[in-house]
């Protein structure tokens, strides 16, 4: 264990060299004020980690909560820019295996290493950054519960979920807003239809899931609120 460097109760920021993505990745490290190396936590995963962290409040929230939940560490995965955003997190786009191999081999060992951790992962991210999250469940049985806002969900998330062979769990949330958002393209897109069918087809594998529709658009307006009940969800004791 190599903890000493991170502070508990605060957001340290790092930096981690990836073979896989060729590139080094920013994160940002939290670890509750009563960490301890002497106790297992589990992992939290939060892609976009920016936002996360500065616009969802989710290490807050998570103290706010943390006599009810189990203990937890939290990473938060930055992005450098939007392209690269896009092409690392994109459903369709080829490159998104490098980032599924980075969090799961690479990303893994560095948490492993460092900090006393349990097996239990628990991954978050909203838009593309939720839809990476998916696919990380859907590729690896360690990393299978997923809180998804607003996933970009296209044929390969289909594709994806239908090879599933282990268990997985999900909250899922989209806003009834959602079937005409804007893209930083300029493009106009429905995430709302594409979210009810893979709830349905959730439902029609008997995949353990919450889904629910919330009143606003693909903003942390909506999104941020429900951040409490799914830590509740997914690490409540």
């Amino acid at each position: 264990m190599n903890d000493h460097m991170f502070k508990r109760g605060l957001v340290t920021p790092y930096e981690i060299n990836s073979p896989s993505l060729n590139r080094s990745v920013k994160l940002g490290i939290y670890l509750p004020e009563n960490y301890s190396a002497l106790k297992e936590h589990a992992v939290i995963m939060a892609f976009d980690g920016q936002d996360f962290s500065q616009l969802g409040q989710l290490h807050r929230q998570y103290e706010e909560l943390s006599t009810d939940v189990t203990a937890s560490i939290i990473i938060f995965i930055h992005y450098p820019d939007v392209a690269t955003r896009s092409k690392e997190y994109h459903p369709d786009s080829p490159h998104k295996m490098k980032m599924i191999d980075f969090v799961t081999t690479e990303l893994e060992s560095f948490v492993t290493e460092h900090f006393a951790v349990s097996d239990q992962r628990l991954l978050m991210g909203d838009s593309l950054a939720a839809s990476i999250a998916l696919s990380i469940s859907l590729h690896d049985a360690q990393f299978n519960q997923a809180a998804l806002f607003s996933p970009m969900i296209t044929e390969a998330i289909h594709q994806e979920l239908e090879a599933l062979r282990h268990p997985v769990k999900y909250v899922q949330l989209i806003g009834k807003e959602e079937d005409a958002f804007k893209l930083m393209s300029g493009e106009i897109a429905d995430f709302l239809t594409p979210n009810r069918s893979f709830h349905s087809e959730l439902n029609n594998r008997g995949i353990e899931h919450e889904y629910r529709e919330l009143d606003g658009g693909h903003t942390w307006k909506t999104w941020k609120p429900e951040i409490a009940s799914i830590l509740l969800y997914f690490l409540g004791e």
